[in-house]
């Protein structure tokens, strides 16, 4: 699975959601993360758990660049019912792997055609907006950054206020 990422520090989170519910029409779904990220040697890998007891592992490796960077990612996912293995998973690879860092956020998300709009506040950090342009098969790599071009500049983000890498990697700075 691919798709188009571009993350961006957000100032105003009224105007930023606002614009966002336009494009979308519609307003935004909340969703609560947390995620713990393991100690890999290539890309990421973290173990994302949500208030429903349902979970998602997921392993994605992309560049880390500012603008629109491609990302190659897969997913196993846990329903609520499955919450036990999804922890016993976590556990493994804890005891295997090591942590390396939690990211908790609020999520708003807004979806725009085969786009996900994503409003951040992540705990530590602040607000951020982050695009997830969804590739079909034949669609190239071109195609998803122009879109995710064209909704950065809807939205009203500024080149100078992207951001390179991951959540976890900001953290880790601090």
């Amino acid at each position: 699975m691919r798709n188009i990422e571009i993350k961006a520090k957000v100032h105003n989170v009224e105007e930023i959601c606002k614009k966002a519910a336009e494009l979308s029409g519609s307003s935004c779904i909340i969703i609560k993360q947390d995620d713990v990220f393991y100690k890999v040697n290539d890309g990421r890998l973290k173990m994302r758990k949500f208030p429903n007891s349902a979970a998602v592992l997921v392993r994605y490796s992309r560049d880390d660049e500012e603008g629109p960077k491609l990302s190659n990612y897969d997913l196993l996912e846990f329903s609520p019912v499955e919450s036990k293995k999804a922890e016993q998973l976590d556990n493994i690879l804890q005891k295997c792997l090591g942590i390396r860092g939690r990211v908790i956020k609020e999520r708003k998300l807004y979806l725009v055609g085969q786009t996900r709009i994503h409003i951040d506040n992540v705990k530590g950090l602040g607000n951020f907006m982050e695009l997830e342009v969804v590739l079909k098969p034949d669609q190239s790599v071109e195609e998803g950054e122009a879109i995710a071009k064209d909704l950065q500049n809807k939205l009203g983000v500024k080149n100078e206020d992207l951001i390179k890498g991951a959540y976890m990697d900001l953290l880790e700075k601090l």
